[in-house]
């Protein structure tokens, strides 16, 4: 359980700060609605959870190579760290004004293999829990489908409350407030990692 609290505690910052995936669907639910958002969705849960799986078996297969699971979560640590100081400083050039073309399933599923930002949590959150949840492939299993359900619950709320979020996220003084708070968030997040370790 408490390793199940760790794993979700982690994934809700992926989930709460700005990414492709969340600010993708905002948007495009905004600009297109809920229906057309629906497949491009479908996409990135497929793509999430074969990113995901893939992981899982790096991790897995170099478990007896301690040294390139450590270069595995230091490079996870170090882009989550680089990320959060990147977010606290995007407030002055976000813009969620910017038309989107509809998108469907293969757009989502391809964005998953270029989210830089996805990479760096997916390989944190494997090298930090693949252990406490047995150590194996149904371990690994395990955490993608816990992932993978919690994720999705959290991209179809940015979704559905999409067109009211606009208003907040369009609002200089809310993302002068809000995303250095979400980078500062990913920096100590990354910190903590890397003095736990591999």
């Amino acid at each position: 359980m408490v390793s199940i609290l760790g794993l979700l505690g982690l994934v809700t910052i992926g989930i709460a700060t700005p990414g492709p995936n969340n600010m993708t669907c905002f948007i495009h639910s905004g600009i297109h609605g809920l229906r057309r958002t629906v497949p491009l969705i479908l996409g990135m849960v497929v793509g999430f959870v074969s990113l995901n799986m893939m992981v899982v078996v790096v991790v897995l297969e170099f478990d007896s190579e301690p040294g390139l699971k450590a270069v595995i979560h230091w490079v996870g640590v170090c882009f989550i760290i680089l990320l959060g100081l990147f977010v606290s400083r995007l407030a002055t050039a976000y813009d969620v004004n910017a038309e989107l073309p509809r998108l469907g399933p293969m757009a989502g599923f391809l964005m998953q293999w270029v989210n830089g930002k996805e990479w760096g949590f997916v390989i944190l959150y494997v090298t930090q829990y693949i252990d406490p949840f047995g150590g194996d492939l149904v371990g690994g299993v395990a955490i993608v489908a816990i992932v993978t359900v919690y994720c999705l619950v959290g991209i179809s709320a940015w979704t559905l409350f999409g067109s009211r979020l606009k208003g907040a996220f369009a609002s200089n003084r809310f993302r002068a407030m809000a995303l250095p708070v979400a980078g500062f968030i990913l920096v100590f997040l990354g910190t903590l990692a890397g003095i736990r370790g591999p």
